[in-house]
């Protein structure tokens, strides 16, 4: 009997011994952060899917006749990615800031499928520029000292970034904590609005905040000539106009290359001086001693104006001559000269003789003969009219249609750039920024 028992004993003994080196309940397992639970808050928040983004620039390369435009298809990418052990089928994230229009700091985090593929994918560089291997334990570092870049990855992640920012972005990603994504990463991932767009981006900034701007949501696309940007501007305190339905507006014709066409409610804005608008007008209206006041309580809202195109004029100008007895006179001739067009019409009210009186005190306005003179503008006509004024220099006053559209084109070194206002809420301004690419291309491409 002891026998069967002291037997019994060995058997369930290793039975158990054998549960325990199969199952390991001492063994916990760890686990590990999410994806967005690495990525780093910056001024600039956004992310991208490249493939759906080259599909759109397809009508943009082909169009313009890009060389390389095969290594930027979505094929060659996809392929690359697989060889690389890059998983190109999921969002790409970015993040950065910047001031005064230049790029301070700049990252890039790429899901990773097998990081096995990735070292092999990086010492390929070596054949093309000198590569620094930084690695120390389990933190996979290298940097790029011509192209000033750094990389580092992970299991499932990979970092790129400007070297300046990299360790401290690869801090944030490397000691991640379980679920700690940002909020206001959560908050952009959730985003609704623009969400079949390619690439959605997120700006909040101490800069925006200065023009009364608290964020700004951006998406892109694209045909074969311009390149949109769909936007979402949340302002700081309550929009001081709203949009009319329609206005005066002249249209674009040939050679035009800035063109204005708003027609806002503004009793808000001349009520509220102190508003962020208020201000920044008043600032810019200062450089020049403009009457902002004075203007804001004349005018109604409208301004329709256009500029591009060459006209000619014809001005006076004295000559000393010799007359037949060899005397010295004075003689009056006419010049043909050709000046960029010029047409401004804004709707105004009852005090406007009391504005334009201002204008010519303090210089704005000059009178030359049958014309005016507005600062560095030609020599224009000017009509006044019950309800508006206009300023032009063709031989007649420009015609104006009926139109529903709030826009603003300007020309930046011969690439337009459109501005549109789609709608306005409380504190909320939905509109478009479309941006000619022709020029652009062109440039960059030479």
């Amino acid at each position: 009997m002891r026998r069967v028992i002291a037997l019994g004993a060995i058997v369930l003994l290793g039975l158990g011994l054998t549960a325990l080196l199969v199952f390991k309940p001492w063994k916990v397992e760890v686990e590990s952060p999410r994806f967005v639970d690495r990525l780093p808050m910056d001024d600039i928040i956004g992310r991208t899917n490249v493939l759906n983004l080259s599909r759109d620039l397809i009508p943009v390369t082909y169009s313009n006749q890009i060389s390389f435009r095969e290594f930027i298809s979505p094929e060659f990418i996809l392929s690359q990615g697989k060889i690389n052990g890059l998983n190109l089928q999921r969002p790409i994230y970015f993040f950065g800031n910047q001031t005064k229009g230049e790029i301070e700091r700049w990252g890039v985090m790429v899901h990773v499928s097998d990081s096995s593929k990735l070292y092999p994918g990086i010492k390929r560089f070596e054949k093309i520029t000198e590569l620094k291997d930084s690695s120390s334990f389990d933190q996979r570092v290298f940097i790029f000292p011509e192209y000033d870049l750094a990389v580092g990855y992970g299991k499932d992640w990979l970092l790129l970034s400007d070297r300046k920012s990299f360790k401290k972005y690869f801090d944030n990603v490397y000691n991640a904590r379980i679920k700690s994504i940002y909020p206001r990463w959560r908050q952009f991932i959730e985003e609704k609005l623009y969400a079949d767009k390619s690439l959605q981006m997120s700006v909040i900034s101490k800069e925006l905040r200065s023009y009364g701007v608290k964020s700004a949501l951006l998406a892109s696309s694209s045909d074969s000539l311009s390149l949109t940007l769909h936007t979402r501007i949340t302002n700081v305190d309550t929009i001081p106009f709203t949009l009319k339905e329609s206005g005066d507006r002249f249209e674009q014709i040939e050679f035009t290359r800035r063109l204005i066409n708003l027609h806002l409610n503004i009793d808000r804005l001349k009520e509220d001086t102190n508003h962020h608008l208020y201000l920044l007008l008043k600032k810019t209206a200062n450089k020049i001693s403009f009457p902002l006041a004075e203007f804001l309580e004349t005018w109604n809202g409208d301004i329709t104006f256009r500029q591009g195109g060459l006209q000619t004029i014809v001005e006076p100008y004295v000559v000393s001559e010799l007359d037949e007895n060899f005397n010295i006179t004075e003689v009056v001739k006419y010049k043909e000269k050709k000046i960029s067009g010029f047409a401004l019409q804004m709707s105004m009210g009852d005090t406007r003789p009391e504005f334009i009186r201002k204008l010519y005190s303090k210089g704005i306005l000059t009178r030359e003969e049958n014309k005016v003179r507005m600062l560095y503008f030609p020599p224009m006509k000017a009509q006044m009219e019950e309800e508006s004024v206009s300023f032009y220099t063709s031989s007649f006053q420009p015609e104006t249609v009926m139109d529903s559209t709030q826009s603003v084109l300007w020309d930046f070194n011969y690439t337009p750039v459109l501005f549109t206002v789609d709608s306005l809420q409380s504190k909320v301004a939905y509109g478009k920024i479309n941006i000619g690419l022709k020029k652009f291309l062109k440039d960059k491409l030479k």
